[in-house]
């Protein structure tokens, strides 16, 4: 089945390189490059294994190359712990789909996927070595549990430096409100006005979206508000070098490799 959000993106990426912008080269090392997810692949070319998703080979191959940051997304589990993964359930990338993260505990979570790493395991080993970007995918409003949860868990961490809050729901960073406005980014689909709108009105510190989306009139709208900014999913060095000559802040990507260092990443 085509997956249309990476068919439309990878289009994307391939029609927006002849835009204006794209010149002149930046220097990659330099960027604050976020790795949506991880640096992960699924299937390597020379031995036929994966690297999933949001787990603990993929953040330290991000570690290994230099990537400023991760992006990755947090559940909570029957028992109130917050596991790193994308999906409520695990059918997707571990083909078990009966297992609901807010239906199961921890301990049996671990027992049946011990490759779904717990938040406290990523922050542990990453935490002022990578930025984490960090996805809330549910409400604190159903979940009351989840604020105090990552207070406690970040509290060697300072806000901004080296860490922020996303959601695609803004409302989701409402609950967090112990920590700076500057750390909360509110994340654009196709919604993108709407999300601004939300944006300036709650008083969160940033805004991310697709390169392609975010106009250049929306950029200035929101460096005019003192706003950080983000694009995503940005996966050809011509784009990298248009994001970072558009004066945007982070570059989300899912081939964080392909645009630090080309000749690595398989």
């Amino acid at each position: 089945m085509v997956n249309w959000t990476d068919y439309l993106n990878s289009l994307a990426n391939q029609l927006w390189r002849f835009s204006s912008g794209c010149q002149p080269d930046v220097d990659p090392s330099g960027v604050k490059l976020v790795a949506h997810r991880g640096a992960y692949h699924r299937s390597n070319q020379q031995d036929g294994t994966s690297i999933f998703e949001n787990t603990m080979p993929a953040f330290e191959r991000c570690l290994v190359h230099g990537i400023w940051g991760i992006e990755l997304d947090i559940h909570l589990t029957l028992d109130g712990e917050p596991v790193v993964h994308h999906d409520p359930a695990c059918g997707r990338l571990f083909n078990r789909p009966d297992l609901v993260i807010a239906e199961t505990c921890f301990a049996d979570l671990r027992r049946a996927l011990p490759a779904i790493p717990h938040l406290q395991e990523v922050i542990e080993r990453y935490g002022k070595q990578l930025h984490l970007m960090i996805e809330i995918k549910e409400s604190w409003r159903q979940r009351p549990q989840l604020p105090n949860q990552l207070k406690t868990l970040l509290h060697d961490l300072e806000p901004d430096k080296h860490f922020h809050l996303l959601s695609l729901e803004p409302d989701h960073l409402e609950g967090f409100r112990f920590l700076p406005p500057s750390a909360l980014v509110d994340v654009a689909l196709t919604n993108t006005q709407h999300i601004v709108q939300q944006n300036l009105t709650l008083g969160h510190g940033a805004v991310a979206g697709s390169f392609a989306l975010l106009s250049p009139t929306i950029l200035q709208q929101l460096k005019a508000a003192g706003k950080q900014t983000g694009t995503g999913q940005v996966n050809h060095p011509d784009i990298l070098n248009r994001e970072v000559n558009r004066g945007v802040d982070w570059i989300f990507s899912d081939q964080p490799l392909r645009l630090q260092c080309p000749e690595k990443s398989r």
